[in-house]
């Protein structure tokens, strides 16, 4: 199994400051998103690990689409409720201690997303790093007036978005699984070899067999 980019170049990019991703690829084999994400989205009792998803695309929304994608262990999550945005930067040791930013969210979000944007190595697909969540129907109101907003049964967040630090990609055409970290410039370099420690741990799950 190799790492990519080759670590001259990475140590070069990370000493420029500059955002990037480390990856891997595996063959998918008899490997399926489902049976993935029950190995890497649930701890060996069975319980459920915090703010890990699995997504699919869609075309048309009929056909099933090419990639499948895993997330796991946001260092990062911002979130919408009542019209205030608020964010956490530290999710992967607190994730319920969050900020309220002073701006407003659609604001917020953009800078957000700014934020995290980094050019992508040629031959990853574009969903391999970035923010992953949903926007609920009612930030439509932070761009139109609605009145009488309906109860809120559920105590959702009108929106929330997470910065996976491990994403694991299923590509149908290629029959491989892509297993990306992305290192952010104002990481530490302990931070950084966690990132790799996980990445580690995320590829030694994945072997394993189902309980």
């Amino acid at each position: 199994m190799s790492v990519e980019p080759a670590f001259d170049a990475f140590a070069s990019g990370y000493a420029a400051g500059r955002a990037q991703l480390l990856y891997t690829r595996l063959v998918a084999d008899m490997e399926t998103p489902v049976s993935a994400y029950l190995k890497l989205g649930f701890s060996k009792d069975g319980t459920a690990r915090d703010n890990a998803f699995l997504l699919e695309s869609v075309q048309g929304g009929e056909t099933r689409g090419r990639y499948s994608i895993i997330g796991l262990q946001p260092d990062l999550i911002w979130r919408c409720r009542g019209g205030v945005a608020e964010i956490n930067r530290s999710a992967l040791s607190d994730a319920d201690t969050f900020t309220a930013e002073t701006t407003k969210p659609l604001e917020s979000l953009r800078a957000l997303t700014q934020e995290t944007r980094m050019t992508l190595p040629v031959g990853l697909p574009p969903m391999a790093t970035g923010l992953f969540g949903y926007l609920g129907y009612d930030m439509a109101r932070q761009v139109e007036n609605l009145p009488h907003p309906p109860p809120d049964t559920l105590g959702l967040p009108d929106a929330i978005l997470l910065r996976p630090t491990i994403t694991a990609i299923f590509d149908s055409v290629k029959d491989e699984i892509i297993v990306i970290t992305p290192v952010w410039p104002d990481k530490s370099v302990d931070e950084l070899l966690l990132a790799i420690e996980n990445d580690s741990l995320i590829l030694l799950g994945m072997r394993q067999p189902l309980e």
